[in-house]
């Protein structure tokens, strides 16, 4: 693992393979491992930055009384950008993908293209007519939150995997998995917490032309399928491609399906544009 430092947090990063560089952000509680089987089946002609997010992996967590950036992550990606010459072609799954459409934003044209997988940017649901989307994963939010600030954090994580799997899915996971998510939640509760204080809406995005593909399971939840919809009628230059029978998870459960979409997606604007 290479290093960087993003606002005083050490961050552990992946770099393989030679070629147009293609840079991942994982789903939160993940880390760059969930890229490792992309990372197979592109490495031989393009070169992966897939760096462990804050608060995941290798990377250092957010500093203790610290008051949460909710653009950590964002910045992480910009940098890693900006350690290449060349343009990059972005690649992001659940938060990861929220945090790649803010860092394609701030990019512009140092990119080729954008790959998201059901980016939970569920601020920009807020005040739309999305409400009961809105509603409902504020109220998962806040059950999160909650309990992280109460010192529960086996309750935090039941919140949260069970409202993305289902309980009983999360009480059969391997016990390995349910410490990782337990161990990691403080970092998942600042994310949620964040969704109060980011005031991007749809229109922030409304001239981003970047060619790119939006990947959505059609079991997903009605919040991520709620923001993955405005965003195929917001972006200028976005294609949807739904994976059938998958839900919010399908990097993980349909990996193959997904990374030959995103393969695809990659070769098509392999070159600057």
């Amino acid at each position: 693992m290479e290093r960087l430092c993003v606002e005083d947090c050490s961050v552990g990063y992946r770099d393989t393979g030679q070629g147009p560089v293609v840079i991942t952000a994982h789903c939160s509680s993940a880390s760059h491992k969930q890229w490792l089987p992309l990372s197979g089946r592109l490495s031989d002609r393009f070169r992966l930055l897939m760096p462990d997010l804050i608060g995941y992996g290798e990377s250092d967590g957010w500093p203790a009384g610290r008051e949460f950036d909710p653009y950590i992550d964002v910045k992480l990606l910009v940098e890693l950008a900006r350690k290449t010459t060349s343009s990059v072609h972005l690649v992001g799954h659940s938060y990861g993908g929220a945090m790649a459409l803010e860092a394609a934003r701030r990019l512009g044209d140092r990119l080729r293209g954008l790959t998201l997988i059901e980016p939970v940017a569920f601020h920009l649901l807020r005040g739309t007519d999305r409400d009961s989307e809105w509603n409902e994963i504020h109220r998962i939010a806040r059950g999160v939150v909650e309990a992280v600030l109460r010192g529960d954090r086996n309750r935090a994580a039941n919140v949260y995997m069970g409202f993305w799997i289902g309980r009983l899915k999360w009480m059969m996971a391997p016990r390995k998995m349910r410490r990782g998510i337990v161990a990691s939640i403080e970092k998942v509760a600042h994310e949620f917490d964040s969704l109060k204080r980011v005031e991007l809406t749809l229109s922030h995005y409304a001239d981003l032309g970047i060619p790119t593909r939006l990947l959505m399971g059609s079991r997903t939840k009605a919040p991520a399928r709620a923001v993955v919809e405005a965003l195929a009628k917001t972006l200028l230059n976005a294609e949807l491609e739904i994976i059938e029978g998958a839900g919010h998870m399908s990097p993980f459960t349909h990996t193959e399906r997904v990374n030959r979409s995103i393969i695809e997606h990659v070769e098509q604007y392999r070159d600057p544009f």
